[in-house]
């Protein structure tokens, strides 16, 4: 009789898990990446880790299954080329000259074939290192407000919503690492899917979302990679003067 109750008991408190409530939760996403106790989110880095707790922990709220290798995330590892006249800046890297980073993924599985990968890169430039516009002597936090805490923000955002909508599609949301560095993360990714290529249809990659012109014009690439594209856009847009690139090539993660 008592295992009987117990076994009820049991039932029922795995009945009153609580169900995921849609938030708006952009802006505080946004303010915790950029800000300065991460110092830049330079893969590698102490930062990079604190960020990528920080979305692990989003996508477990949200209700998301890990879709890593160890949880939430994917490893891997890499050698930055250097210039022996220049002086070495790549401070997280191990006594063997590698650096590991993290790309963190989440799926969302509404039991159907096709599955559609959102990405946005979570990495920024550190204090500065190659591709920084910054020309002070001083090293300076580079924040990524906008590149691209703006895009995985807006990852989070839609994770939420589509947690709540089924929209007939599964979901494949990954926040890659590695991507100043020259695409590292979503390479990797690419040659080592943790879900089979089979079954994913299109990627949907975010970066420098953040920020408009005055005329609200939005970049676009790849529109010819899927004759739907252009379809889509032309019945959802009635705000954005955008810029089309047919090409499924350009310098972010969706080129991987």
């Amino acid at each position: 009789m008592k295992q009987i109750s117990l076994l009820v008991l049991f039932i029922t408190l795995l009945g009153c898990k609580k169900e995921y409530t849609y938030h708006n939760n952009m802006q505080a996403d946004v303010t915790f990446l950029a800000d300065d106790k991460l110092e830049g989110r330079s893969t590698g880095s102490e930062g990079e880790k604190k960020a990528s707790e920080y979305i692990v922990k989003r996508f477990e709220e949200i209700g998301l299954e890990p879709k890593g290798t160890e949880g939430y995330l994917q490893t891997f590892t890499f050698k930055p080329k250097t210039d022996p006249h220049q002086e070495v800046k790549f401070t997280s890297a191990d006594s063997t000259g590698t650096i590991t980073g993290h790309n963190v993924i989440a799926y969302l599985n509404n039991n159907v074939e096709q599955t559609v990968v959102i990405g946005a890169h979570y990495d920024h430039l550190g204090y500065g290192d190659e591709g920084s516009l910054y020309r002070g002597e001083d090293k300076a936090i580079h924040n990524g407000a906008d590149d691209n805490a703006s895009g995985v923000a807006m990852l989070l955002d839609l994770a939420g919503k589509l947690k709540t909508t089924n929209t007939g599609n599964n979901y494949l949301f990954i926040a890659f690492s590695g991507e100043e560095m020259g695409l590292l993360g979503s390479n990797y990714f690419a040659k080592n899917p943790t879900l089979s290529k089979e079954n994913l249809n299109y990627m949907i990659n975010m970066d420098m979302v953040g920020r408009l012109k005055a005329d609200s014009t939005l970049a676009v690439y790849g529109t010819g990679t899927s004759p739907m594209f252009k379809q889509v856009l032309e019945a959802h847009n009635n705000k954005f003067k955008l810029i089309e690139n047919e090409s499924g090539v350009g310098p972010s993660d969706h080129t991987s």
